[in-house]
């Protein structure tokens, strides 16, 4: 998906107003494309609106990967037992806390 905004701004001239700029995207309340040489550079969102795309693009991946598995299902594959799963589920968070240290 390409985004298409007209209001975009120059990495300069945000910089340069930047608090100008950041209320005229709460009074939007749209995205700004910061453009440099006049290419899209970057995207500045306010943090609400990020929450709520990352909200729904894992509502988006978990409504695919449960059509997967009823799919699956569907056509005979059962699965795996519940003592495996939960043996997978521990040793990914092991890694994870792991990951983090």
């Amino acid at each position: 998906m390409k985004i298409v905004l007209n209001e975009d701004v120059s990495l300069t001239d945000f910089s340069r107003n930047t608090k100008q700029h950041t209320q005229e995207l709460s009074a939007s309340g749209r995205p700004r494309i910061l453009t440099q040489n006049g290419r899209a550079a970057a995207v500045v969102i306010f943090p609400e609106a990020f929450e709520k795309m990352a909200h729904d693009v894992e509502e988006y991946q978990l409504n695919l990967r449960l059509e997967k598995a009823l799919q699956d299902y569907a056509a005979g594959e059962k699965g795996i037992p519940a003592q495996e799963a939960l043996s997978q589920i521990q040793k990914k968070a092991a890694k994870r806390r792991q990951a983090k240290r």
